[in-house]
């Protein structure tokens, strides 16, 4: 599920769905159903003073500004204002629930994309204001630049679809408002603490292409500087492998089969498979588990026996591979009659 479809009140997404539209207008009757729902919404969270909604509120707040309910707009951010988190000279937000990142990487990861898509709105939100953002917006905007652009990964884009999506509409939006014609085109320059040096003319014909360079000594140190006028983008990319953490499996899975060779004649006709599985996680129970079989070439499952197998927490489908649908495991072992503790499965030839 999407964290809009989590957070985000219906009335929302019928508004941001209208304001794409040219006739877009207040005065049309589900836009305007959905402003006073979205109304109530932010009174009803101001007087319980959620602190915990900070996705919701930045939803809303570019709701307000795409309607044009600047007050609205300004009360919102006011409000993220005093729950930003602000450092290295760039603010951003972050949910107060969102998961902890793993220690075991050797670089800061990539926010979770529900931050990237919250961000991207309260970006977009800063962008939308009528007539033009105030030097203060565009102030706080290129300080949500800096962390938005930390977050994209070697080829551009983010966590998710859905977050690359918002996130790029609100630089686009961002490198589109600050545009401005100048004689004094940027020139990037990188040099590092050797002999490289590489520079990069940055013009009106290649401002939107994509210019890179390989670095000669990694590790090394290597400086940027830019002249001229302009906002210019600069990424570096380092890429490498590691090891993947072993982790333990939350699953304990044991298969016999009856016989257990094939030496026996009878076992060139048929056998038995004996599942044994149960939940070894760390909540009281899994969700729906899923258990496939893949038959042995030439072999089907004889319907009898699976009849047997069934039972209230088993769904089972009978195909050219059995799949056995469990509504939930414990820690205890699956059982399932006629034969405790097993699932009991047999094959023969056809």
């Amino acid at each position: 599920m999407s964290p809009s479809s989590m957070f985000l009140p219906r009335p929302a997404r019928t508004l941001f769905y209208n304001a794409q539209d040219s006739l877009f207008c207040q005065q049309q009757p589900v836009v305007s159903k959905a402003l006073t729902c979205l109304e109530s919404s932010w009174k009803s969270m101001e007087h319980r003073g959620d602190g915990s909604s900070v996705y919701t509120k930045a939803l809303l707040a570019y709701a307000f500004a795409l309607a044009g309910n600047q007050d609205k707009r300004s009360e919102i951010l006011k409000s993220l204002d005093t729950e930003a988190v602000k450092e290295d000279n760039s603010v951003h937000w972050e949910r107060p629930q969102k998961p902890r990142n793993s220690e075991r990487y050797l670089y800061k990861p990539q926010a979770p994309s529900a931050e990237v898509e919250m961000n991207a709105y309260v970006l977009l939100t800063l962008l939308t204001a009528q007539p033009a953002p105030t030097p203060e917006d565009l102030a706080l905007a290129v300080r949500i630049v800096k962390w938005i652009t930390k977050q994209q990964n070697s080829h551009g884009g983010f966590s998710s679809t859905q977050d690359t999506v918002v996130a790029l509409h609100a630089l686009s939006k961002y490198g589109a408002v600050t545009f401005s014609r100048s004689q004094k085109t940027p020139l990037v320059t990188i040099q590092s603490s050797g002999t490289f040096s590489r520079e990069f003319q940055i013009e009106n014909s290649n401002r939107l292409l994509l210019q890179q360079a390989p670095l000669p000594d990694i590790p090394g140190d290597y400086d940027i500087k830019v002249s001229g006028e302009g906002c210019v983008y600069a990424q570096t990319t380092l890429r490498y492998n590691v090891h993947l953490e072993k982790q333990e499996s939350a699953f304990t899975l044991r298969v016999q089969t009856e016989p257990l060779t094939c030496d026996n004649p009878k076992g060139h006709n048929s056998f038995q498979i004996s599942l044994e599985i149960s939940y070894s996680g760390s909540r009281p129970s899994s969700n729906m588990v899923i258990v496939d079989v893949k038959m042995v070439s030439g072999f089907i499952p004889l319907k009898p026996t699976v009849k047997r197998v069934g039972g209230p927490d088993v769904w089972i489908s009978v195909s050219s591979d059995q799949k056995l649908q469990l509504r939930a495991l414990t820690n205890s072992e699956l059982s399932v009659t006629p034969v405790a503790g097993d699932l009991i499965l047999t094959f023969g030839l056809y």
